[in-house]
Formats: C-alpha cells, sequence, structure tokens
C-alpha cells in the first residue's frame, strides 16, 4: 500500500506536467498566432509595393 507522501508526491509530479503541457500548448498556439497576422502583413505590403511598382511603370507610356 502506497504512502500518502508517496501519492502526495506524485500527484505533485502529475501535476506539474499537465501545467507543462497546457502552457506548451497555449504557447504554441500564440506563436502560430502572431506569425500567421506577421505573414499576412508581410504578404499585403509585398502586394501593395508591387501594385504601386505596376501603377509607377505602367503610368509612364
Amino acid at each position: 500500500m502506497a504512502t500518502s507522501t508517496g501519492r502526495s508526491l506524485l500527484a505533485t509530479i502529475v501535476g506539474w506536467i499537465v501545467v507543462a503541457l497546457v502552457v506548451w500548448f497555449l504557447f504554441g498556439w500564440v506563436l502560430a498566432a502572431l506569425r500567421a497576422v506577421l505573414r499576412i502583413i508581410v504578404i499585403l505590403v509585398v502586394i501593395g509595393a508591387l501594385a504601386a511598382l505596376y501603377f509607377k511603370l505602367r503610368g509612364d507610356d
């Protein structure tokens, strides 16, 4: 039969593992969301720059 100290220690370890997994997944989701927003901003800036260049070169006719 397990002692209460051993079970308490095991419960603490399992609890910290659960907390670590939750933090790991949430941190991953936050980083993925930030990367997606940054990617969208970069794509919009590149498209805007290409459109501005296109209209500038086109207007010189």
